[in-house]
């Protein structure tokens, strides 16, 4: 294993140095040739600055649109997520609950009560 690393590390040395020197040699090709009285770049002067002041106000709003639909679909992943997490806690509670089982009430003392005797009837003779 330590062999295979020598050797990767020894190849990214290599073509490494391969590169530089091939930048090197391309560079001082370019530079032999140049005016020098290039005064602004053409990349990033004077028109750059103008083009990305037009592009500013279009790319603002696009990013502010973005923003706010990314904003309203959190809101709602949210919500919908608080849902999720309220019918999983009564969930598990409701399991939980049903793998205990339930004691049984304690009995209702009931006082025992004699039936109501019974009506004497009054007779009345007329003598």
């Amino acid at each position: 294993m330590a062999t295979f690393d020598r050797t990767v590390v020894i190849g990214v040395l290599v073509l490494c140095s391969v590169l530089c020197t091939a930048y090197a040699a391309e560079t001082n090709d370019v530079n032999s040739g140049f005016d020098g009285d290039l005064t602004e770049g053409r990349t990033f002067g004077h028109h750059f600055l103008k083009r990305i002041s037009f592009a500013m106000i279009p790319a603002a709003f696009i990013v502010g649109v973005i923003t706010t639909l990314l904003s309203a679909l959190t809101v709602v992943s949210m919500k919908g997520l608080g849902v999720g997490v309220i019918l999983l806690v009564l969930t598990i509670s409701q399991v939980i609950a049903r793998s205990f089982p339930a004691p049984l009430p304690p009995p209702v003392p009931v006082a025992y009560s004699a039936p109501a005797p019974a009506p004497i009837p009054l007779v009345y003779k007329d003598w």
